[in-house]
């Protein structure tokens, strides 16, 4: 299921349930993420004229959304430790190959070969167990809600019961500044000249 979560209610925590968007179980633990927008399709295009060109464009366009807070479930923190693990197990073959590179004799240069394509598949796994990663959520392109594409069904009826919630409460404190206005108002005598 899906669900886009206004950035002000990310932002200060009132339209999150206290559930793990990917799993959908109760939070074991609360991080704070930032929630990047996706880079636009054109972008892709760059790559043609280098890597830099397309980062610039990419983190001049970005949008983000900092959640103060964000809810983890036991899952995925057993999640990112594996693949915290896993990664810079594969990393560390890199220097590791070195070594063995001198007494492997002619394999030398294949062995560092093959552990240099492993400590990159090393490095993208290490990013994927990020937390920022984890939530599965992107800040949309101007960057006025975060988008859960894959979310859990019970983050997504937790959530709306969450943002109605916080809907409420802001239509009532509204409605209480008015009346405060109100009354300002009312009590307020012009000076008499």
């Amino acid at each position: 299921m899906s669900i886009a979560i206004p950035s002000g209610l990310v932002h200060n925590g009132a339209g999150i349930p206290d559930l793990c968007s990917r799993h959908g179980e109760s939070a074991s633990v609360r991080k704070p993420v930032k929630f990047w927008s996706k880079p636009p399709a054109w972008s892709y295009l760059l790559i043609v004229f280098g890597a830099l060109p397309f980062l610039i464009v990419t983190l001049i366009l970005r949008k983000e959304v900092q959640a103060q807070a964000w809810p983890f479930c036991p899952q995925c923190v057993k999640l990112r430790k594996n693949r915290l693990i896993i990664g810079i197990s594969l990393m560390a073959l890199l220097p590791l190959s070195f070594v063995l590179a001198g007494v492997a004799g002619d394999a030398g240069p294949v062995l560092v070969m093959l552990a240099f394509f492993l400590a990159i598949a090393g490095l993208l796994v290490v990013t994927r167990g990020i937390y920022r990663i984890l939530p599965w959520g992107f800040a949309s392109r101007d960057g006025s809600t975060v988008d859960f594409p894959k979310a859990h069904p019970n983050f997504v009826a937790a959530a709306q019961a969450a943002h109605a919630q916080a809907m409420q409460q802001y239509a009532a404190w509204h409605a209480s500044q008015q009346a405060a206005y109100a009354q300002q108002q009312a009590a307020y005598q012009p000076p008499q000249f």
